[in-house]
């Protein structure tokens, strides 16, 4: 009987631990290619860092754009990140419209990433993986 307790008891605060752990983001787990899926529209989201040396935030030297499927890339930028890097707020510059964009990485599998995006007045879908 201890244990079978003592095992249930371990296994619990393993999974509560892992939880907790895992659900956090890092800054390096945004960076690279993204295939992004843009209300159905392909392309690649790109982010890197840029290696300046900045202070004004954490993400001050990181660097984001998107390519759509005819090749033409859209320069953008973050706006912010939140303080467990799990949700990220970015624009890209389409032409004619500086396009919002609430991404949030995955708890429990950090290739992937969804969120909104607006236009119009309208809320959209986005969802991306990296390869």
């Amino acid at each position: 009987m201890k244990r079978g307790t003592i095992l249930i008891l371990s296994w619990v605060i393993l999974v509560v631990c892992a939880t907790s752990i895992s659900a956090d983001a890092t800054k390096n787990e945004w960076f690279g290619d993204w295939r992004m899926s843009l209300d159905g529209r392909p392309g690649v989201l790109r982010i890197h860092d840029s290696k300046v040396d900045c202070a004004s935030s954490p993400w001050c030297d990181m660097v984001i754009s998107f390519t759509d499927s005819g090749g033409n890339r859209i320069q953008g930028t973050i706006d912010r990140i939140d303080d467990r890097w799990q949700h990220m707020i970015f624009y890209l510059n389409f032409p004619g419209n500086r396009q919002k964009f609430d991404a949030y990485i995955f708890s429990w599998d950090k290739q992937k990433l969804a969120g909104t995006t607006y236009w119009g007045g309208r809320t959209f879908g986005f969802s991306a993986s990296k390869p």
